[in-house]
This record gives C-alpha cells, sequence and structure tokens, in this order.
C-alpha cells in the first residue's frame, strides 16, 4: 500500500471517528486502530491531529485541479474547481464539520488553514492562466479565498445531497466578482507584440470580447 492510500485510509478511519463522537474526542490513536494500522505508521504520516486537516485540503485541491483549463470562460473554469473541492469535502463532511467547530479554540489550525487556502486559491488562478504576480495577483488570491469562505459557510449548513443552495451561492458570487474582475485579474497568455506582455482577461465573463 502505497503513502497515499494509507493516508487516505486514516483520513477516512479519523473522519468517521469525529462524526461520531467529535473531533476533540477522537485520536489519531483512535484512528490508527480503527483503520488497523500501527501507531508508527499513522505517526509518520500524521505527526498532529492538524496534519489530517491540511492533508484534506490537499487532497482536495489534487482533486480539483485534474480538470485542465480548455480555454472557457474562467468563472466557469473556478466554479468547476471551486465545486470539485467541495465534492471532495463532502466525501468526510460530518467528520470535518465536527473540526471546523473547534477553529475558534485552537486558533494556530485556524490560520494554518486560512494559509492553506489561499495557497490553494493560487494555484487555482494560475490553473486559469491568471497571474498572480505583484499586487494585482495579490488582490485576486484574497478575492477567491474570500469567496472560497463565503461558500464554505453556505456548504457547512447545506443538507442538500446535490449541495444545490452551495452551487447557487458560488454561481452569484462568481457573478458578483464581475465587477472587481478588471481590477484583479490579469492573463498569463502571450500575445504577439511580446513574449513577456501580459493583458486584462476579456474573456472573464464569457468567449466574447466586454464592449
Amino acid at each position: 500500500m502505497s503513502n497515499e492510500e494509507l493516508c487516505q485510509r486514516v483520513l477516512q478511519s479519523a473522519m468517521e471517528l469525529a462524526a461520531q463522537k467529535g473531533w476533540n474526542q477522537m485520536t489519531l490513536s483512535d484512528a490508527a486502530r480503527h483503520a488497523d494500522l500501527s501507531l508508527d505508521v499513522v505517526r509518520k504520516l500524521f505527526p498532529c491531529k492538524s496534519s489530517l486537516i491540511i492533508y484534506l485540503n490537499r487532497l482536495a485541491d489534487q482533486n480539483a485541479l485534474k480538470q485542465s483549463y480548455q480555454q472557457q470562460p474562467i468563472p466557469e473554469y473556478l466554479f468547476d474547481l471551486f465545486m470539485e473541492r467541495f465534492d471532495t469535502f463532502q466525501c468526510y463532511r460530518q467528520g470535518f464539520i465536527s473540526a471546523v467547530h473547534v477553529l475558534p479554540l485552537n486558533l494556530p489550525l485556524a490560520l494554518f488553514l486560512h494559509l492553506s487556502i489561499q495557497n490553494s486559491m493560487k494555484w487555482f488562478a494560475e490553473a486559469a492562466e491568471i497571474d498572480t504576480r505583484g499586487l494585482r495577483g495579490l488582490a485576486c488570491i484574497k478575492g477567491l479565498t474570500a469567496i472560497w469562505i463565503l461558500n464554505m459557510r453556505v456548504w457547512l449548513h447545506d443538507d442538500s445531497i446535490d449541495m444545490a443552495q452551495t452551487m447557487a451561492s458560488l454561481d452569484k458570487s462568481f457573478k458578483k466578482a464581475r465587477k472587481f474582475a478588471h481590477y484583479c485579474v490579469k492573463s498569463t497568455v502571450k500575445t504577439t507584440d511580446t513574449q513577456d506582455s501580459q493583458q486584462t482577461d476579456t474573456s472573464y465573463f464569457s468567449n466574447e470580447k466586454e464592449k
């Protein structure tokens, strides 16, 4: 069994236990026994419970980034990435929600998770061929982070199987982002004038140029 398979096995075990008895009551030792794995293996993979959440965040990114950008309107692509990310969290829904509930009491984890989300949004932006350098790139990353956090709050209360409320809220969020897109979104597509030039992405909302 590969390390990745072991990590997913531990994650599944831990989230099942967290869903049953709460995040604070679940221990990695419990997760190891529940997964029928030795403590030394689990200790090597996950030095602390917080690392489970960071791993889940990375796993969600990996699943989402399997989708390549095909030059479709950027919000459509980002919408798909975000929903794929939610799909991953949905697989561990109750366990993850139990962890979220204790974040206010675990400020180091909350801060680290926030930084991890920002890094995720940087990956998503670059996957959509958006320039993430400089102040404009930073503004884009922070904007995407805000959209994710806003819609994560919706997801936490969305009990529908198809995440209909989350999808509707996310769609609305990207439509609202239109007014800021030309200030934050800059394409990395090369032009014929110079190999290093960059341009505002006029295809942000459609394949047609905005008038």
